[in-house]
Order: structure tokens, then sequence, then C-alpha cells
């Protein structure tokens, strides 16, 4: 991960045509292997907010950027527009600290309505399946009684139709946020960022507008609450927060330079996290004092509709008319390719564009070892990426978990909204303090590679024994064990308090991610692999089907069928995910190569060359004193 060579203002961002050109050329990959170890997120939305590697990154890594000869081409061109973006004012450049500023509002804005959405479901559900005459149509003081709240949030029959109606919001969402994201990139690089981000943030401004209508007028309303998935639908057709993180990440790697990306990728996932500590307290503190839970998405609605705004008319857009213009070029004439290609391919060619999203797994497919003398086809990355969708899919639980506190201890979303920061914290502590600290005191450092004396003698690189990725492979295996022990004490917990407590246990386990990014690089460029931008976009794909579609799925059928009987059934789920996960782990190894200087592995049966061939400087030296002499 490169560091920051000096900080960035909006003043002396480097906008010279040639910094620019690369830029854009090696933008999205940058932008993957830059900071994928790093986006690492509390809740499923902050992961989809964070995470631009999904099926979005397969396109913007793959497609619609010109390569060196199309960017000398329109180099006048990109000269002159860079020339006049030089010469706006600071108001009106482009630059990563427009969303940095913008981002702790909007996750503020997301994370202050997952408890009180939780809470306003059990109510809704209870008008439908115990209804009060005296309170219907008033979600507002449904339960102005602690008995009523009670009586339902204890309810098998109200839990249960609350899982269903989570199960169908939450994957109805994934599954379009997943087909859609990346027709929305493409759309990015054609018209602009900050208009798709636009879109993507009109999505949840129209969640929000129905949510609030549905709450007041579910009674009214035919279908009832199932209204709340016409949101759902709508948030997912424009994008939703995928595409968010998605526009936001490419707006931040148009503007910074590769030096400084690190640090701006940094920055946004501190204040990400910032926002996902504060806003659970906020939404408590408000429902806490209007003792309504309603009142949280009315916040939560004007903020999205003055992000929407800014977007609209003060952010100014990365792309120059100039770049937007040869991307339009180049879609159409991948269009006309592929009309072509259906065409002549007939209905394999019709499959293949039909699950075109998939396509960054087939990188994870076993292939041949480049290590000399071996045989067998290396599982290693497959096996990786198998159990870091086991354990991504536990993303899937949490309105369940909130479900079951709700069930076993009687929460409101006051108490939820506690508890949700006071894990934020514990997580934006872990991974901001404790885990560098434990990474530079424990990870063993690369030693330098000495040439042999003697062609029989072995370099100092393959008598190494350790590793460099050891440590994160080591690290991923114990964050498991340590989800494993917390879950299982939460299953066990006989009070809110309790569970809390071993909660808290659970998100030191978060350290799993960015350790398994990390051996997934070492083991793909372990068998030749280069191109990091690729690897992470199928792992992204691999995030993106087992948090937004797989995870929600087990663990909301789970609950619905076991919560009048076995509510903790959700927890055995996760221990049975996390212990396939560990099995999966287990028989990666990491081999412990020389490494030349562009990162490829230098095999054990390579030959080390010797200077007993004669150099070719010596040969046309001996040329020429031969013609000096005829």
């Amino acid at each position: 991960m490169s560091s920051s060579r000096g900080p960035s203002t909006f003043g002396n961002l480097d906008t010279t045509p040639r910094s620019r050109l690369q830029s854009r050329a090696r933008g999205s990959r940058s932008v993957s292997a830059a900071s994928r170890p790093f986006l690492q997120d509390p809740e499923v939305e902050a992961d989809a907010f964070s995470h631009p590697d999904g099926p979005i990154a397969t396109e913007l890594l793959n497609s619609h950027h010109s390569d060196a000869e199309e960017a000398c081409t329109e180099e006048l061109s990109e000269e002159d527009a860079q020339d006049e973006l030089t010469r706006r004012p600071w108001w009106k450049r482009p630059s990563p600290w427009w969303f940095l500023i913008l981002t702790p509002f909007i996750s503020t804005a997301r994370a202050a309505v997952i408890a009180p959405k939780v809470e306003i479901y059990i109510r809704l559900a209870c008008d439908t399946h115990r209804p009060d005459s005296s309170a219907i149509g008033q979600i507002v003081h449904v339960f102005s009684s602690p008995d009523r709240w009670e009586s339902c949030a204890f309810d098998p029959t109200v839990q249960a139709a609350v899982a269903k109606l989570s199960l169908v919001i939450t994957i109805s969402m994934g599954v379009l946020s997943c087909l859609t994201t990346a027709w929305w990139g493409s759309l990015s690089d054609r018209y602009g960022r900050t208009r798709v981000v636009t879109c993507a943030v009109i999505g949840s401004l129209i969640e929000d507008i129905n949510f609030l209508l549905v709450c007041r007028y579910s009674s009214l309303l035919p279908g009832g609450y199932w209204l709340l998935t016409c949101g759902a639908i709508m948030s997912g057709l424009l994008g939703g927060m995928s595409t968010i993180g998605a526009g936001v990440h490419a707006y931040i790697a148009d503007c910074a330079e590769p030096s400084s990306r690190s640090r701006f990728f940094s920055l946004h996932l501190g204040l990400l996290f910032t926002g996902f500590s504060i806003g659970p307290t906020l939404g408590s503190v408000l429902v806490g004092h209007t003792h309504n839970p309603v009142s949280v998405f009315y916040i939560a609605a004007v903020l999205h509709f003055v992000y929407a705004l800014l977007l609209c008319f003060v952010v100014p857009e990365s792309l120059t008319p100039e770049q937007m213009a040869v991307f339009r070029r180049e879609h159409t004439l991948s269009i006309e390719q592929a009309k072509e290609g259906r065409e002549n391919g007939g209905a394999g060619e019709w499959l293949k564009r039909a699950f075109g999203f998939l396509t960054p797994l087939a990188l994870l497919l076993p292939r041949k070892s480049s290590i000399a003398g071996a045989r067998r086809r290396d599982w290693s990355l497959l096996l990786l990426a198998m159990g870091y969708g086991f354990t991504i899919a536990l993303k899937g639980d949490l309105t369940y978990e909130y479900q079951y506190m709700s069930l076993m201890f009687g929460w409101t979303s006051e108490q939820l909204g506690y508890y949700t920061s006071a894990l934020g914290t514990t997580r934006a502590i872990y991974l901001t303090v404790l885990l560098p600290v434990i990474t530079k005191l424990f990870q063993s450092k690369p030693r330098a590679v000495q040439l042999p004396a003697d062609a029989q003698e072995p370099t100092s690189a393959r008598a190494q024994t350790n590793h460099p990725a050891a440590f994160d492979l080591t690290l991923a295996r114990l964050s498991i064990v340590i989800e494993v022990v917390a879950y299982t004490l939460m299953a066990l917990a006989p009070n809110g308090y309790l569970f809390t407590a071993y909660a808290i246990l659970s998100t030191l386990g978060i350290g799993f991610t960015p350790a398994v990014n990390s051996v997934a690089s070492a083991v793909y460029m372990q068998g030749g692999g280069r191109e990091l931008g690729k690897l992470f976009g199928a792992l992204g794909v691999v995030q993106t089907v087992s948090s937004n579609v797989l995870g929600p799925f087990m663990f909301g059928v789970t609950y619905m069928k076991t919560v009048a009987t076995a509510p903790q059934a959700i927890f055995a789920l996760s221990l049975a995910a996390l212990s396939i996960s560990f099995m999966l782990l287990a028989p990666i190894r990491l081999h412990a190569p020389g490494c030349d200087v562009e990162g490829q592995e230098v095999a054990l049966s390579d030959e080390v060359v010797t200077s007993e061939r004669e150099p070719l400087l010596a040969r046309d030296e001996e040329r020429g004193r031969a013609a000096t002499k005829r």
C-alpha cells in the first residue's frame, strides 16, 4: 500500500495533463489494490458503501478506459481541458475532499436508521397480525403502552412476519444492486461520477419517502407493510449503496495522484467508521427525546435530499467532457462488437452476457502451480475465496440479531442504537489502533535477497521459511476462532448486558477480512498473477453475493422457521459457517520463494545465472578491435 508523499489540498492537487492521464489509465486498479485490504465495514451497508471492488470494479477495471496510444491521440484536447480546470477557482475544481467532507453525514444517516427500522417492522407486523383497534393507522402512537410493545416483541408470529419482510427487502435490494451496479459504473464513465452518484442517492431518498408513507398509512394502502419492498426495489434499480460507494471511490481515484490515493482512501474509511459509530447513538438520543422511532427517518430523508442537491449543484465533476466523449465512443464501439458476437454466437453468447457479472470468478479457479516439480493444481485461491464467502455471509444476520434482542430482552430501537454504536466504536478502535500495532509487532519482515557466490549455493531467500503473509493467514484463522467463541457465548447469554459484552468480543474478529485480502494477493502473485485489481474484483463479487443475497436468505429462513421454538438457531448457523470457513483455510500453505523486483516468483529450480557466459559488451569490444585492424 503506497503512502502519501505530502498533504493534498483543494489548491495544490496536481492536475497536469500527463499526471491526470496516468491517473485515468491506472485509476481503477489502484483503487482496488491500494485500498481494498483496509476497507472493512461494520454493517452490511457500510460494506457496500466502502467496497468498490464488487461487480462495478470489474466494469471499471476492464472496460471503458483508453490505452496509452489512445491517450496520446487525445493529448491535445486533454491538455486544453486540464488547463481550463487549473484556471477555475478552488470551489469549482474536483478534489477528493468534496466527498471526504460529505461522507460522515451520509454514513451517519444510514447508520441512525438501522435500529429504528427493526422496531418499526415489528410495529407494522403487529398491527397486521395482532391489531389494536384503538391505534390503527397511527404508527406513532401504537406502542404508547409498554405492555403493548412487549406483547408484540415477544410474539413468535410477529417475529416470523418481520423476518419474512426483512428477507424480501434485503434480497430484492441485494440482487438488483448486484445486477445494476456494473451498468451504473459504466454509465459514470460516459456521463460523469456525480450524476450517477446523484441517481443512487435519489434512490435512497425514494426509499425514505416510501418508508414514511407506509408507516403513516399502512392500514389504508393496498398491500399494507409489503409496500416497503417498493422502496427497496427502486433503490436497487438505481444502484443502491454499492453504486454510491463505487462512484465515490472512482471520483477519488480520478482526482488524487497514485502516491496519495491510499491516504485518501484511509481517510474515507475512517470517516465512514465515524459516521457508523455516531449515527446509532444520535438516533437513540432522538428516539428517546421524541419517543417516536419514525423521527429518525425524517432526518435521514432531509440529509439525503441535501446530499443530492450538493451533488447536483456544488460538487464539481471529476471527468472532463473530452474524457466522457472518448468513453462514449468506446462504449458505442463495444456495443457494436457485442451485437456482432451475439449474432454469431447464438444462445451461448446470450447466456454469457446474462451472467457476465460472474465472469471475474473465473480468476479463482484452480490453476497449475508455478512451483517447480508441482504436478497438482493450486486450489489455495479458490479455498480462500470460499472461506471468505462463508464468513462474510454472517453480515446477513444483522437484522435477525436485532429481532433476537427484541424478542429475548425486550429492547427497543433506543437500546439497539446504543448497542450498534458500541460495536462500531470497538471495530473502529481495533482496526485503526490495535490491529496496526499488532501487525507491526508480530509480522515478519522480508529479508534482503543475497546473490550466491557459487552456482550450487542457494540464495538466502530460498532458505527463508516464513512468508511475509504467513502472519496474515494466522490472523485470519485466529479471527475465526474468536468469532466462534463469541457467537457461542452470545447464544448462551442470559441478559442483554452479557450479550453486548460477547458481541463486542466478536468485533475483534473483524481483522479476518483485511488478513484474507492480504493472503489472497500473496497467493495470487505466488501463482504468477499481477493484476490485483481483477483479483479484488472477483472477491468483490463473492462479497456481494454472500453478504447481500445468500447470507440474508439463510439467516432469514432459519429465523422464520425456528423463532417459535429455538431462536438461538441463527447463532448455530453462524457457528456452522465459521467452522466451514476455518476448515477451508486450514489446508492453505504459503511458499517462501525469492521474488524479483516485479513481484514475480522465482521458482526453486531456477538456475542461478553465473558469469561463465561471455558478456555481450566484451563481444562488441572484440568486434570493434577487429574492425579497427582492418
